[in-house]
């Protein structure tokens, strides 16, 4: 059995401090659960066991966790392709072009492109 990042009943919060679409999905993490670790992936670097058990939860590839409308992103990632230990990497070294937030329950995560999707875990 592998080990989990997060006991069923903690939510640990992948976000940006600063956006105000991570600021509401605290809320609403804070209102789901007692226990909620929020983690700012601009102040505290991830490493690559970490976000591999992030994208096996989500079961998503490193490349779907960023931000394609961000323009850092748009001018020199768009259209290139990279093997899978090199987006991690970018994963890596880039936490301000990932999508954000991430929530994480247990084995479930889901990516909060809406900051209500956290009834989803």
């Amino acid at each position: 059995m592998h080990k989990t990042l997060t006991s069923d009943n903690e939510i640990q919060l992948y976000l940006k401090k600063d956006c105000s679409k991570s600021k509401k999905a605290l809320a609403y993490a804070k209102s789901h659960s007692s226990k909620v670790n929020p983690i700012d992936i601009n102040r505290t670097k991830g490493t690559g066991t970490i976000w591999r058990s992030i994208l096996n939860k989500l079961d998503k590839k490193p490349k779907d966790l960023f931000d394609k409308s961000n323009p850092y992103y748009q001018e020199n990632i768009r259209g290139r392709d990279f093997e899978a230990r090199d987006w991690t990497n970018l994963l890596l070294n880039n936490p301000e072009l990932v999508r954000s937030p991430i929530a994480i329950k247990g084995d479930k995560a889901v990516i909060l492109d809406n900051p209500t999707d956290i009834f989803k875990l």
